[in-house]
């Protein structure tokens, strides 16, 4: 017979082991789920960040238009005048370069008359030729000097005049020069203003499509959940039926964006369930903490105008893989893994109340339909953002009413 010391050891070894197995099975769960899949909360977050950005890149293609617009039409007053100045720089180099030639010849024939006047000095103030008694020929050569030095004076006149001339058409060419460049200028800058444009609008219609198909898939979510409920008869089928939307202009509102039609069949096909008030007394919050990113209710598209109802709340804990809690006494109907809202708990609770917990990065293996839980009982991680959502006998109910 064994004794009780021992019976203690065995059932202590045996708490022990299955405690072992526990942490052996979470282990092995959480190294088998993926720590890539896409949870709502980074869905929600590239919504709204996309959005921004998207209404900021209107703002900054509407700038820019404006700024091409007037840029095109100071071009356009400014085209005569353009066109009149490169015209009138043609004529101006052209005269310029004449002026110049003529410059060098009359350089030419300075030259060449100072030569000619050294040469005649020399020979006048040359000695041996005075003893050759050729006085006619000085007399000859004084002459000549004085025709070769008016020459020259004439020539420095013409050649001060036609420098000055030159130094007024440099002037003239140097204005209509800057002119010119600041039209060219702002021919380049309308250039890199339309190619600026060109780019943002090509940015914006891929930011377009990636927040459509965002929209989209929140859209979609809305409705699985939806059918998830309906199945457990948590709400009622008839509110899944596709109701006939009152005919609506499909002309956007300033400000707005035409809504894409794979929008418009998602918006039309999917219908917010009743909604009601809480009665009961408010409980724990399935977080330790955290922070609401996505309120309960009606809010309007930043970027095409049209209302969606949100029938949850989103969650950011604020630590990393933080632990889901049951916020009440209950049974769990549905754990598992789906195509849209990823890992999925719903709890029944007394008093006609469902909680429902999704994008769960992970389940606790603990946590089986059937199961009845404790309030605080611990449901499974979440890394980035919660989607929690309450109902009361078939009614949607504000998350935030219910918890503390």
């Amino acid at each position: 017979m064994k004794s009780p010391f021992s019976l203690i050891l065995i059932s202590l070894l045996t708490v022990s082991l299955s405690g072992a197995a526990i942490d052996e099975k979470i282990k092995t769960a959480s190294k088998k789920l993926t720590e890539t899949k896409q949870t709502y909360s980074s869905l929600n977050a590239k919504l709204n960040e996309t959005a921004k950005k998207i209404l900021k890149q209107k703002e900054v293609v509407g700038v820019q238009q404006e700024k091409l617009s007037t840029l095109v039409q100071e071009l356009r007053s400014k085209e005569n005048v353009y066109q009149s100045n490169k015209t009138a720089l043609r004529a101006l180099e052209t005269q310029q370069n004449q002026l110049i030639k003529t410059q060098n010849d009359i350089e030419q024939r300075l030259v060449f008359a100072i030569a000619r006047n050294t040469s005649i000095s020399l020979l006048i103030n040359d000695d041996r030729a005075k003893e050759a008694d050729a006085i006619i020929t000085e007399e000859a050569l004084k002459l000549h000097l004085r025709q070769i030095n008016g020459e020259i004076k004439e020539l420095n006149a013409l050649f001060a005049e036609n420098a000055e001339k030159i130094a007024g058409l440099s002037s003239q060419t140097t204005v209509l020069k800057q002119s010119i460049a600041i039209i060219d200028q702002q021919k380049n800058k309308v250039l890199e203003t339309k190619k600026e444009n060109e780019k943002a609008i090509a940015l914006l219609e891929k930011e377009k499509k990636e927040y459509t198909r965002s929209l989209n898939k929140i859209l979609k979510q809305q409705r699985s959940l939806q059918s998830t409920l309906a199945s457990l008869n948590i709400i009622k089928r008839a509110s899944l039926k596709p109701k006939k939307a009152p005919a609506k202009s499909t002309t956007a509102k300033p400000g707005t964006r035409a809504v894409p039609d794979d929008v418009k069949r998602a918006v039309a096909d999917y219908r917010p369930a009743n909604v009601g008030r809480y009665s009961g007394e408010r409980t724990i919050a399935p977080l330790e903490r955290y922070a609401v990113t996505k309120k309960f209710g009606p809010y309007t598209d930043p970027v095409y105008g049209i209302k969606i109802f949100n029938e949850s709340v989103s969650l950011r804990p604020t630590e990393s893989d933080a632990k889901v809690k049951a916020i009440l006494n209950g049974k769990v109907i549905l754990a598992k893994p789906t195509a849209m809202l990823e890992n999925v708990v719903i709890i029944e609770h007394d008093n006609g109340l469902h909680t429902i917990y999704a994008h769960l990065d992970k389940i606790a293996p603990t946590v089986q339909v059937g199961k009845r839980l404790k309030q605080g009982s611990v449901i499974g991680r979440v890394a980035k953002e919660l989607m929690f959502q309450v109902t009361q006998r078939n009614a949607h109910i504000d998350p935030m009413q219910v918890i503390r």
